[in-house]
C-alpha cells in the first residue's frame, strides 16, 4: 500500500478530493485549466518576457541591471501575491496529509485570512515605500551604436509604451510578431502586458462582489423575516439595473483609473452571490449544528462565518469563476469605448478598439490577435466554471 492509499485509509476521501476527482475526469476542464494556469504564468512574469530593458547590459565595462530597477510596485505586488498563492498551495498540501478531513475546511479558513491580510499590509508598504521609477534610456540603441555591449534583452525586447511612428500600423513580420499599433508599439508586448489588466479586474471585481454578496445573503439568509423582505427589494432593485449602463454612467464621474474600475465592478455585481448565499443559508439555519451552535450562545459572527458558511459556499465558488470571466469581459467593453484604462496602459479592449485606423484602415491584426485573447479567456473561464459546477453536484455525480 503506497503513502497515498494509507493516508486514505487513515482519514477517508474529503470532499475537496472527491470534487476534483470528478473535475479531472473531463479532458476539457483539464485543458480550460491549464490555459488559466498559462494566463496566470503570462501576467505574473510580463515584465521579463516583454521588455524594452535588458537583464544585463556593459555600459563603459560596467555591468547594469535596468529590467530589475525599474521594476513598479505593481510589479512588485504581482509577485507578493503569487509567492503567498504558491505558499498557500504547498500548505494546503501538506495539511491534506497531516490533519482531518473534519478541521481541514477551518484551517483553510484561517490561511486564506492571514494570506490575504498579508497581501493587503504587503501591498500597502509597497506603494508607500517603493519609489515610481521612469527610465527611458533607449539601450537598444546604445548596443546598436557601440556604447553598450554584452546585452542580454527579454525575448520579447519591446516596451509596451515604447513608440516609434516609423513603424506603426506594420503587419506581422519577423522583428513584430504579431505586428504594431497606431503609434508602433508592439502589439504581442501590449498583449502580454494586458493579460495583467484583465486577470487584475477579474479577479479584483469579484472579491470585492463575493463579499459584499456574502455578507448580505447572510445576513438575510439568517435572519429572514423583515429582514430578508427589506433587503429582497433592494437585492430586486439592484437587479433591475442594467448593470452595463450604470458601471459606464459612474466611470464617467471618476479619473479613468484600474482601481475605479475594479471597484465599481465589484460593488455593482454582487446581487448574484448575495442570492445564492441567501438560498445556503435558508436550508442552514434550521440544521443541527447550527442550533447546537445557538444552544451553546455563540456569537452571531462565529455562527454565520465559521459554522455556517464554510458549508454553502460552494455556489459562490462556482459563480465566481463566471464572475471573473464577467468582469474581463465588461472592463474589455469600457476600454473599447474609451471609459477604461488611460494609455499607454495596454489592455486587450483599448488594443481592440484600434482595428480600424485614423484614416478608414482596417487593422486585421488589432482586430484578430485582443479579440482571440479575450475570447479564449472567457470562455476558459465559463468552461472551468461550469466543470466545477457539474463537479460539486452531487445529483450530477450519481447521475455518472
Amino acid at each position: 500500500m503506497n503513502k497515498e492509499s494509507q493516508e486514505k485509509a487513515k482519514w477517508g476521501t474529503s470532499y475537496g478530493e472527491l470534487v476534483w476527482g470528478e473535475f479531472v475526469k473531463s479532458r476539457l476542464n483539464v485543458v480550460c485549466l491549464i490555459f488559466v494556469i498559462f494566463l496566470f504564468l503570462v501576467a505574473i512574469f510580463a515584465p521579463f518576457l516583454a521588455n524594452d530593458k535588458p537583464f544585463l547590459i556593459r555600459i563603459n565595462g560596467q555591468l547594469h541591471f535596468p529590467i530589475f530597477k525599474n521594476l513598479r510596485s505593481t510589479d512588485y505586488c504581482i509577485f507578493l501575491a503569487a509567492i503567498v498563492g504558491i505558499f498557500e498551495l504547498l500548505l494546503i498540501g501538506r495539511n491534506r496529509r497531516r490533519i482531518a478531513p473534519s478541521i481541514r475546511g477551518r484551517v483553510l479558513w484561517r490561511q486564506i485570512f492571514i494570506s490575504s491580510s498579508i497581501i493587503l499590509i504587503g501591498t500597502v508598504l509597497i506603494f508607500v515605500f517603493i519609489p515610481r521609477r521612469l527610465d527611458a534610456t533607449d539601450y537598444k540603441g546604445m548596443v546598436a551604436s557601440g556604447k553598450a555591449t554584452d546585452a542580454i534583452f527579454a525575448p520579447i525586447p519591446y516596451g509596451y509604451g515604447r513608440t516609434n511612428l516609423k513603424l506603426r500600423e506594420q503587419p506581422p513580420n519577423r522583428e513584430h510578431w504579431l505586428g504594431t499599433d497606431d503609434v508602433g508599439s508592439d502589439v504581442l508586448c501590449r498583449l502580454i502586458h494586458g493579460s495583467r489588466i484583465s486577470l487584475s479586474v477579474g479577479f479584483v471585481a469579484v472579491g470585492i462582489s463575493s463579499i459584499i454578496g456574502v455578507v448580505v445573503g447572510a445576513i438575510l439568509g439568517y435572519f429572514g423575516g423583515k429582514v430578508d423582505f427589506v433587503g429582497m427589494r433592494i437585492v430586486e432593485i439592484m437587479m433591475a439595473i442594467p448593470v452595463f449602463f450604470l458601471i459606464i454612467t459612474i466611470v464617467a464621474f471618476f479619473p479613468r483609473s484600474l482601481l475605479n474600475i475594479m471597484i465599481i465592478i465589484g460593488i455593482t455585481s454582487w446581487t448574484g452571490n448575495a442570492r445564492f448565499i441567501r438560498a445556503e443559508f435558508f436550508k442552514l439555519r434550521k440544521q443541527d449544528f447550527v442550533q447546537a451552535a445557538l444552544s451553546l450562545g455563540l456569537p452571531l459572527r462565529s455562527i454565520l462565518f465559521r459554522h455556517m458558511l464554510p458549508n454553502g459556499i460552494a455556489p459562490v465558488l462556482v459563480n465566481a469563476t463566471f464572475g471573473i470571466a464577467g468582469a474581463i469581459f465588461i472592463e474589455a467593453a469600457l476600454s473599447f469605448l474609451g471609459f477604461g484604462v488611460a494609455p499607454p496602459t495596454p489592455s486587450w479592449g483599448q488594443m481592440l478598439s484600434l482595428g480600424v485606423s485614423t484614416t478608414g484602415r482596417f487593422l486585421w491584426w488589432l482586430t484578430l490577435f485582443p479579440g482571440l485573447a479575450i475570447f479564449f479567456t472567457v470562455m476558459a473561464y465559463n468552461l472551468v466554471g461550469e466543470g466545477l459546477r457539474d463537479a460539486i453536484d452531487p445529483r450530477l455525480r450519481k447521475a455518472a
